[in-house]
């Protein structure tokens, strides 16, 4: 696929940047449950409540890039940091403001708590020209907090899961737990779900202990996106759509959908999706074109 999830499932950074690319900024999974179609949060009620004069203007709702890394440097007056992205040397400046929220250990605070030394994880997006941080994470502790990954292995009698970490995209080993909660979505899981190739969110601490582990999805698990298409390439049979549910941006093939049919998707179109996730990537089943685009197109 063009972008989106290679088995090595590594996510750090999509942004175009002059840092090495690992890895593609889309995730493909929300973070705590499938994609589904749903209604833009950006309501009329919320726009009410901006004042144009005195609040900073709402953020474009563009793809959300997860990156980590340690902090080198911030700058509390322009409201800026500096840090290095795990697997790199380089370092990638950020910006942030009022309306980025902060939480230490998963506690909110503020951009005060931000200090050199510290381990990060922060939900970027391009803001105009620059990097924004909408998220930023600070962990007290090197190995305890929250983590994202695709299941290589798991041993039931050793209770070992073994899970590519989308950031580092280097394979780590975590202990299940007689206490350690399994989650499939918002239902209660089990250890069967824990299949290889799995897309899992996990909770685990300075022991590599599991607290929570979140299966959100498995091979042969069934999505539906719903959102504009960014991007559409007729020859690899792809494209990308900007899901609402999420506000994260998804490829998906189209091997499966009828030439005649493809041809008929734009950049632009409002289009419904219900795709497979095969353990590498999404493959649609279906495509619902709004009506809408079809009448812009043929007044």
């Amino acid at each position: 696929m063009r972008s989106y999830l290679p088995v090595s499932f590594s996510l750090l950074i999509s942004i175009s940047l002059a840092i090495p690319a690992l890895g593609q900024g889309q995730s493909g999974f929300a973070a705590n449950s499938a994609p589904t179609a749903s209604a833009n949060p950006n309501t009329a009620a919320n726009r009410e409540d901006h004042d144009p004069l005195l609040d900073l203007p709402p953020l474009p709702n563009n793809r959300i890039t997860l990156m980590g890394g340690i902090v080198i440097s911030a700058d509390e007056v322009m409201n800026r940091m500096t840090f290095r992205p795990f697997g790199t040397k380089q370092k990638l400046q950020v910006d942030f403001d009022t309306r980025t929220h902060f939480y230490l250990d998963g506690k909110p605070i503020t951009e005060r708590e931000i200090k050199p030394g510290q381990r990060i994880y922060l939900d970027t997006m391009l803001n105009g020209q620059k990097v924004f941080a909408k998220t930023i994470w600070i962990r007290s502790t090197a190995d305890s907090g929250l983590g994202r990954g695709q299941v290589i292995s798991f041993d039931p009698q050793r209770k070992t899961l073994t899970v590519q970490d989308e950031l580092s995209n280097q394979p780590i080993k975590l202990n299940l737990t007689p206490a350690t909660v399994v989650r499939k979505g918002n239902q209660t899981g089990s250890e069967a779900d824990l299949v290889e190739g799995a897309l899992v969110n996990l909770d685990f601490g300075a022991q590599k202990d599991l607290r929570t582990i979140t299966v959100v999805a498995t091979p042969g698990t069934v999505f539906t996106f719903a959102g504009r298409v960014t991007y559409v390439d007729l020859s690899q049979k792809l494209i990308s759509i900007d899901n609402k549910t999420d506000g994260k941006r998804y490829d998906i093939s189209m091997e499966a959908i009828a030439p005649s049919v493809l041809r008929e998707v734009h950049e632009g179109d409002d289009v419904g999706v219900a795709a497979v996730f095969d353990g590498s990537g999404y493959s649609a089943r279906s495509i619902n074109i709004a009506a809408a685009n079809s009448a812009q197109r043929n007044p």
